[in-house]
């Protein structure tokens, strides 16, 4: 397993900044979701036809990777989802240019206004349509364990019907799952393990009667991380685990420059 870290956590730090401080603290990965003020795939200027070769060769002489690319697309609601496929189909282009082998989408929300099983329907259909859309162009669609779907019940039937599709994958997100299941995570965790290609990591304090959920320093939070990396290691996980600093959303938390190395601190122990 290799750490890496998504650019929502330094949404301040430019790309040559980016590809020092991620070589400084040992990450082999960039998984990006925004980039120098831009999050559309499309508008990033350093994918950009005329940029992508230079772009390529600084990574690689930091001896990083660009491993994913963290898209905006969800299929839960239909009055986005044709806006959802266009955008992902553009990623998917970007993402073939640059040599980044997967992108990440969302089915997300279960609406009221909707049956369970029309989302699930709608979601299905997403997924199916951006897979065939990326066949042959050695670009992955993963779903990430997010938002709603983040069950059993709302992820199986998703499972189930995308088995076929070698170039589709789940996106595990450690805390949605501990919040749908805290410490009883693990039939959940068996359902998905086969799909697993990326883990998102990161940490909290659980809700309680008196205080909501609070995202906090990983390591200071009670989500079981050494457990959870404990299973992927004994099943075979070998892909990056990379930490999901939320800065950009919630400008509250402390900076980067607090929160990375304090992560590579924490997973250097724990990895293989």
């Amino acid at each position: 397993m290799k750490l890496s870290a998504t650019t929502l956590g330094c949404p301040n730090w430019d790309f040559p900044r980016i590809l020092e401080e991620f070589e400084r603290l040992g990450f082999a990965g960039i998984e990006v979701r925004g980039l120098e003020g831009e999050m559309d795939a499309g508008k990033i200027g350093r994918f950009s036809p005329e940029n992508a070769e230079e772009t390529l060769r600084l990574t690689a002489e930091h001896h990083l990777k660009l491993i994913g690319f963290g898209t905006s697309c969800n299929f839960h609601d239909p009055a986005q989802f044709e806006d959802s496929v266009r955008q992902g189909k553009e990623s998917i282009d970007v993402c073939q240019r640059m040599h980044i082998p997967w992108i990440r989408v969302f089915g997300d929300r279960f609406p009221p206004e909707f049956s369970r099983e029309e989302t699930v329907v709608r979601v299905i259909r997403g997924l199916r349509e951006l897979c065939d859309y990326a066949d042959g162009k050695d670009v992955e669609v993963y779903l990430e364990i997010h938002g709603e779907f983040n069950t059993i019940e709302a992820v199986a039937p998703v499972l189930e019907a995308m088995k076929d599709r070698k170039n589709f994958g789940i996106l595990w997100d450690m805390e949605h799952s501990d919040r749908a299941y805290g410490d009883g995570v693990e039939p959940f965790y068996q359902l998905i393990r086969p799909f697993i290609r990326h883990v998102h990591v990161k940490d909290y304090l659980r809700a309680t009667a008196d205080a909501p959920f609070r995202l906090c320093l990983v390591g200071q939070g009670e989500i079981p991380i050494p457990t959870l990396l404990g299973w992927l290691k004994r099943d075979g996980y070998e892909g990056y685990l990379s930490l999901e600093w939320e800065k950009k959303w919630v400008p509250e938390l402390p900076e980067a420059e607090e929160a990375f190395p304090v992560y590579a601190a924490y997973m250097q122990p724990l990895l293989p």
